[in-house]
């Protein structure tokens, strides 16, 4: 036999078996399975951190909004004695002016020209955007709709588009009103001239840095107010209008804009308006006990739509008076969240408390 005639090696590769190839597979799922959580939790922690520096952007807003006007900015001015008529309301007056913090630090924080586009003499707008005989909220519309990056936290739900006659833009934040809720339950003689709440940020009443005596890294300034999970109404989660209102499907809940409440326990839930969503003595015309709500926490603690929540898991960020942001769990004890909700109730919290 000559050297051309012996046999070579084989040409081709061997094929995988069916056994092999679902072995590949099997390990390639778990590796998968293994991953993905990783990934998710990355994503999460960033977007958990630029939710944080929002809120971080908010805190410089306020303290340069203060060190230039010497007074926090107000809460909100929801309706003052030119704008109301005789009780809770309207009159042959205007409507409420509805525009709430989150309007006025706008210039401090590279939005100047969002702030000078809004008229704040007329109203950021009303059920018909009028304001005695102008539409106010066609002429703050432009301005009211615009989105604010820093307003919005990347773990929240994007609003469905809007068909409205005011400018509506959405937040992720509210600035903290305390454990009185002085706007909707109509608490004083009054709508403008309701007794001031216990919370760092109020109704028509700006306080000093020094009225804040339960300290400053003790107390909640601004907090997370996100979006409820496939919530159907878009009209909420607005920093473009300080009010409060129902449902425009109806069925669903009245909630504030612009201020939360630390009653409610933190990511509580959505709650119907079955009648009984505002405690005994707090609805109009009784304004008897706007602190009533307190002495029904068992209930009122799960009506989250008062409430701060977020979408991140186990808690929400909050930022405090001294510009710091913490994450709060949401299994923190009640008594020690309200405590960090008022300016001058003079609590102690310790720092391991929450």
């Amino acid at each position: 036999m000559t050297r051309s005639s012996l046999p070579g090696p084989p040409t081709g590769r061997r094929a995988f078996t069916l056994i092999e190839l679902l072995v590949v597979i099997s390990i390639i799922g778990v590796l998968v399975a293994l991953l993905l959580p990783a990934v998710q939790s990355a994503r999460e922690a960033a977007r958990r951190g630029q939710c944080i520096n929002n809120l971080k952007q908010i805190g410089l807003a306020v303290v340069q909004y203060e060190t230039a006007s010497k007074v926090l900015p107000l809460g909100a001015t929801y309706q003052g004695p030119s704008d109301a008529g005789t009780g809770c309301g309207y009159g042959t007056n205007h409507g409420p002016r509805d525009f709430g913090a989150l309007a006025f630090i706008l210039t401090y924080l590279e939005q100047r020209n969002v702030y000078n586009a809004i008229n704040f003499s007329l109203s950021a707008g009303g059920p018909s955007g009028m304001f005695g005989p102008v539409n106010a909220g066609l002429t703050n519309k432009t301005a009211l709709g615009t989105a604010v990056s820093t307003y919005f936290c990347p773990s929240d739900q994007k609003n469905p588009p809007v068909n409205s006659s005011n400018g509506v833009s959405q937040t992720s934040y509210f600035f903290s009103g305390g454990t009185w809720n002085t706007i909707a339950y109509y608490a004083g003689p009054d709508c403008w001239q309701q007794d001031p709440g216990n919370g760092p940020f109020d109704d028509l009443t700006a306080y000093r840095v020094a009225q804040v005596s339960d300290g400053m890294s003790q107390t909640i300034f601004v907090g997370e107010s996100s979006r409820f999970r496939n919530d159907p109404d878009s009209a909420f989660n607005q920093w473009s209008r300080f009010e409060y209102f129902g449902s425009a499907f109806g069925g669903n809940t009245t909630r504030p804009q612009g201020f939360a409440y630390e009653v409610p326990r933190i990511n509580a839930p959505l709650k119907p308006d079955d009648g009984s969503l505002l405690p005994p003595g707090t609805t109009y015309p009784d304004t008897s006990d706007y602190k009533a709500w307190l002495n029904n926490l068992p209930v009122y603690k799960e009506f989250g739509q008062w409430g701060f929540r977020s979408q991140h898991p186990g808690g929400a960020n909050f930022l405090f008076g001294d510009g710091s942001v913490r994450f709060v769990r949401e299994a923190i004890d009640l008594k020690t969240y309200q405590a960090l909700g008022t300016r001058n109730s003079r609590e102690i919290v310790s720092a391991d408390a929450y």
